[in-house]
């Protein structure tokens, strides 16, 4: 909190072309979440998640996740990194817990809350079974 307000969640999307474009206007449209970058490939992704100071990234599920989210999470251990897969058919949540989580039935509002909870209670999703 900040003066008594909640602190804007800042997120980066990564190859936003790909990923779904109701999420990006859904976050463009939160009083408590903010883009605050957009990049293209992993390189800009490192490059914007250090310079934004983001606390989460939205990317698209392809084969390249777990290399990117390993070093992601290994250089930013608070991060939350949401993949989306084109279809809209299966979202998952990884941040640097024991276990990823995935989110079924993803529509936007259950994508958005799980990524509020993620940053505002990292892993706590985990306590509750």
């Amino acid at each position: 909190m900040i003066n008594g307000t909640v602190r804007k969640i800042r997120i980066i999307l990564a190859d936003q072309p790909s990923i779904w474009r109701d999420i990006a206007d859904a976050i463009a449209h939160q009083a408590d979440m903010e883009i605050v970058g957009e990049t293209l490939d992993a390189f800009g992704l490192l490059i914007a998640v250090r310079e934004k100071k983001a606390d989460a990234v939205v990317l698209p599920a392809d084969s390249e996740i777990p290399g990117l989210c390993s070093h992601l999470l290994a250089e930013y251990p608070s991060l939350v990194v949401l993949a989306l897969s084109t279809g809209g058919k299966k979202a998952v949540l990884e941040q640097l817990c024991p276990a990823c989580r995935e989110i079924t039935n993803p529509s936007v509002e259950r994508v958005l809350a799980a990524l509020r909870e993620a940053v505002r209670e990292p892993c706590g999703w985990l306590e509750g079974g």
